[in-house]
């Protein structure tokens, strides 16, 4: 029953008390109809003010009843209507909180608020503000909410939940929660709503990966093989990690070391490393090219001609890796 609904019925039954209530009065003792509402109201309310008339015994029964029964009553509507209060308040928060998501457009979304939900809209939202959070749990829901989040509480592989979050404004969206599962359904939906959506999740179980991947994800992290193995790259080549953990601002930036090869009809090829702004374009650092039987160049010459079957060893961020990767084949070089 609603809030509402239990108001309402509180109400009715505290208004028959009332007026049952003063009409036996009148008839019991004889008073006049103010005098027997006074004493009413005084019963239910137990203010404890002095008797107004004279009770006979059955007007000192009625009035154990009315005590029993009306602040019973009493007590009954007041928690409804407070629940009704802070429940409406509920709601206007959510209604102002769709209006603001409603004008979010190139924002982030992330499926689910858990340990790592909640750890990468951390990282998100101290860049951004414009990152929305779908949480199907009300207790993680309202932690959200209090660490300042904007919420949408539903479950993410709804439809009708994404669109709620502006899937079809957004700029991405990572699927976090805990069931691989649920992810695999919400790469499908976000994908099948938005194709062109740059769409991350979360991997739990080593087999979700193919499937996240058939499903339409674009990029897929598995945060236990990723620990792994960087733990073992640590053990094995603790002098030439292949991750290079840097501080930035308090936060750490995981740096690659990835070999690149220049493909045949690159762009890249026959340009040089000045002239190609690999480090401009893509972010990401040259830090020696190895050229077959000509070895290894470390920190190459800027002015050195790139071929087609160099090896770049390149330096830089997912992202930076990523979008050298890019250029390789980009009928644009950039020249």
């Amino acid at each position: 029953m609603s809030p509402n609904s239990r108001v309402r019925i509180g109400a009715s039954l505290l208004g028959s008390i009332v007026v049952g209530g003063t009409i036996g009065y009148v008839i019991i003792e004889g008073v006049s109809w103010f005098d027997s509402f006074y004493m009413v109201v005084v019963t239910i309310t137990t203010v404890g003010f002095s008797e107004v008339i004279e009770l006979s015994t059955v007007g000192r029964s009625m009035t154990i009843g009315l005590m029993l029964i009306g602040v019973g009553a009493a007590v009954y509507t007041v928690g409804a209507a407070l629940e009704m209060a802070i429940e409406n308040l509920g709601e206007r928060r959510t209604v102002r909180m769709s209006r603001v998501i409603d004008s979010l457009s190139d924002h982030y979304i992330v499926c689910g608020f858990g340990k790592v939900g909640s750890a990468t809209w951390d990282y998100i939202h101290r860049r951004t503000e414009k990152v929305v959070v779908i949480e199907n749990n009300p207790d993680l829901a309202e932690n959200a909410r209090s660490e300042g989040a904007m919420v949408v509480e539903g479950d993410a592989t709804h439809n009708d939940i994404l669109e709620s979050a502006g899937i079809r404004r957004a700029r991405s969206l990572i699927a976090c929660v805990r069931d691989d599962s649920d992810n695999l359904v919400i790469v499908l939906s976000a994908k099948s709503i938005q194709p062109d959506l740059l769409v991350i999740s979360r991997a739990t179980e080593p087999e979700s990966v193919g499937k996240l991947g058939l499903a339409g994800a674009d990029r897929i992290v598995s945060p236990q093989t990723v620990g792994a193995r960087r733990i073992a790259a640590m053990a094995l080549d603790p002098n030439l990690a292949r991750f290079v953990d840097l501080v930035v601002e308090g936060d750490t930036v995981e740096l690659r070391i990835e070999q690149v090869t220049i493909p045949v009809g690159s762009p890249l090829a026959g340009s040089t490393l000045r002239t190609s702004r690999i480090r401009e374009r893509s972010g990401a650092t040259i830090v020696a090219i190895e050229a077959g039987a000509n070895g290894v160049q470390l920190n190459p010459d800027p002015d050195r001609e790139l071929t087609q079957g160099d090896v770049l060893v390149a330096l830089g961020t997912h992202e930076h890796i990523d979008s050298l990767n890019l250029m390789m084949t980009a009928s644009d070089n950039g020249r």
